[in-house]
């Protein structure tokens, strides 16, 4: 029995197709690979501007928080002169209001060019630096109770904050007196009027 021939002439079209058909395959194959690869490229692009977007937009917010809860603690003490320029009109006014309801016998201040503070403890001002001005303050007293009620009213009218830095009493003579002009005691005290504000300001005293 033999082989039959094969009719090449009537196969080869029908190659021909199935040819064609396996190439077009293999570059449509090709191209879901390449197709693919690239959306999973824009994938990860655009997930890492999402994640950068998220993290601006937390870090934008956090700040709001924050500046929406400080906001009225920074104006308050702006409104105390705590933060700004030194109030030494204000300061002094505030000692000679307090010295005269309290009726003391007398009472005396300087006050010193203010300067940077450093204090024995570790602070972070941030973008601040805490000045100190030094007033020497000497007051005659009838009895040492008056000086903690200077200071406490002080405290309580006064623009600003201070520190008692020291305070010394001294009898001014042997005899006690009862008249309300002369005193028994003086005391020799250093504060520091305490204000915070941008090196870099260019502030005029108060």
């Amino acid at each position: 029995m033999t082989r039959p021939d094969i009719e090449w002439s009537l196969l080869r079209p029908a190659i021909a197709v199935l040819l064609g058909a396996c190439v077009v395959s293999a570059g449509l194959l090709a191209g879901s690979y390449y197709f693919a690869g690239q959306m999973q490229d824009f994938h990860e692009r655009q997930h890492r501007k999402f994640l950068s977007a998220s993290r601006r937009y937390v870090s934008v917010d956090d700040e709001e928080q924050l500046i929406r809860a400080y906001t009225p603690r920074f104006q308050t003490l702006e409104r105390r002169g705590v933060i700004g320029a030194e109030r030494r009109l204000a300061w002094a006014e505030s000692l000679r209001s307090v010295g005269l309801g309290l009726k003391l016998p007398s009472l005396h201040y300087d006050i010193q060019p203010q300067q940077s503070y450093r204090p024995a403890y570790p602070v972070a001002p941030g973008a601040f630096q805490v000045y100190a001005s030094k007033m020497l303050l000497s007051v005659g007293l009838l009895h040492e109770a008056d000086l903690l009620r200077l200071l406490r009213e002080l405290n309580e009218q006064a623009m600003g904050q201070f520190t008692v830095e020291r305070c010394t009493l001294g009898r001014t003579g042997p005899d006690l007196t009862y008249d309300v002009a002369k005193a028994n005691l003086n005391a020799q005290c250093e504060l520091l009027w305490m204000t915070l504000r941008r090196p870099s300001s260019e502030e005029g005293h108060g």
